[in-house]
């Protein structure tokens, strides 16, 4: 009688050393990518915080440049036809309590530190009725203030102007800046 060939079933897994079983798992659990996300998104969030504090810092300052545009075209306006609106006892104050926020009113604060300047000129050196007066309204803006010293952000000085022909010769306010 023939008998077949038995061999005797050992295990196929080797004994395996402690030190090489920790490398072993070492790599596998580099091989999954649970939490690589959240590394990326930690890494990326201070850019993305900054991108979007500056988007919101540049609408602040398109509105402060428009609003200083809005006044001195009433500036303008005002001299042309030789009013005071009040209440201020200047009409360079006048214009300027008219501003939209209390950072242009007032300044002290770290984006505008000092309040708008009103200025009103006569370009032509005379104020005869039909020549030009000119009102400029400018407040010294300050970039990201929250970054501070910093990046050494960058201070700008944002002007709104208009001209106007005089309809009636100035009695009410003078040439000046206020």
């Amino acid at each position: 009688m023939i008998t077949p060939n038995r061999r005797k079933l050992t295990s196929t897994k080797a004994t395996r050393s402690p030190q090489r079983e920790r490398v072993e798992r070492a790599c596998r659990r580099a091989r999954e990518e649970d939490g690589s996300a959240l590394v990326e998104f930690t890494l990326l969030l201070p850019l993305l915080l900054l991108i979007l504090f500056g988007v919101l810092d540049f609408g602040r300052a398109i509105n402060y440049w428009i609003d200083e545009s809005q006044l001195a075209n009433v500036g303008a306006r005002y001299a042309a036809v030789n009013h005071n609106p009040g209440p201020g006892s200047t009409l360079q104050q006048s214009i300027r309590n008219q501003a939209d926020t209390q950072e242009l009113r007032d300044g002290g604060t770290s984006s505008v530190p000092s309040p708008a300047q009103v200025c009103i000129d006569f370009p032509n050196g005379s104020s005869n009725v039909g020549d030009p007066v000119e009102t400029t309204v400018s407040v010294s803006y300050n970039w990201m203030p929250f970054l501070g010293d910093q990046l050494d952000v960058a201070t700008t000085t944002m002007t709104g102007s208009a001209t106007m022909r005089l309809e009636q010769a100035p009695s009410a306010y003078g040439a000046g800046c206020s």
